[in-house]
C-alpha cells in the first residue's frame, strides 16, 4: 500500500512540474546568473528571504545551496505560475520579513521564530490563508501576507529541491 502512495506522490509532482514548467520558462532558469534577469524576486531583499529560507528549511550547506540555485528556480516560479495578485502577496510578505532585518543572522532567527509557533497558532495561521486578502480583518493583514509568503515560497523551495538532478543523480 506504501509503494503505491509513493507511486501516486510521484506521478502527482510529476504532473506539477511537467506542467508547471515549460521548455521556454526551463531555458530562463538556465539563463539567470545575475541580479538582472529576477523578474520577481527583483531586490536583493527578496532573494535575502527566500535564501534563508532555504536555509531554514532544507538545511543545506553553503556549497550545496550554490549548486541548487534554488532562488532562480522559485522567482522563475512565482512568475510562470502564479497570477498577479498571488505574486504581489508574496512579495510584500518578503518585504515585510526583511523589515528591520539588519543581517542575514537576524533573518534567519526572525525566520526560525515564524516557522516555531503553536499548534493552536498553526491552526489559526490555516484558516486565515484560506480566505480572500479582502475578508483578513486589517490588523492581520501584515501577519496574512507575510505567511502566503512562506507557505508558498516553501512549496516552491521543496519543489526545485526534490525534482533537482543532483538528487536524481544520487
Amino acid at each position: 500500500m506504501a509503494d503505491l502512495q509513493r507511486r501516486n506522490a510521484i506521478k502527482s509532482l510529476a504532473a506539477l512540474f511537467g506542467a508547471a514548467i515549460t521548455p521556454v520558462a526551463a531555458t530562463q532558469l538556465f539563463d539567470k546568473t545575475d541580479d538582472n534577469h529576477f523578474e520577481v524576486l527583483k531586490t536583493a531583499a527578496h532573494r535575502d528571504v527566500v535564501t534563508q529560507m532555504q536555509a531554514v528549511i532544507l538545511e543545506l550547506e553553503p556549497n550545496d545551496q550554490l549548486y541548487f540555485n534554488l532562488v532562480a528556480f522559485t522567482d522563475l516560479m512565482l512568475a510562470n505560475t502564479l497570477t498577479l495578485t498571488e505574486r504581489t502577496a508574496c512579495v510584500k510578505g518578503a518585504e515585510l520579513i526583511a523589515e528591520g532585518v539588519l543581517s542575514s543572522s537576524q533573518l534567519v532567527n526572525k525566520l526560525t521564530s515564524l516557522f516555531t509557533i503553536s499548534s493552536q497558532q498553526q491552526q489559526r495561521i490555516i484558516a486565515q490563508q484560506a480566505l480572500p486578502f479582502s475578508e483578513v480583518s486589517l490588523d492581520k493583514r501584515d501577519e496574512y501576507l507575510i505567511y502566503k509568503c512562506i507557505f508558498t515560497v516553501r512549496e516552491f523551495l521543496l519543489l526545485g529541491y526534490f525534482t533537482s538532478e543532483k538528487l536524481q543523480a544520487s
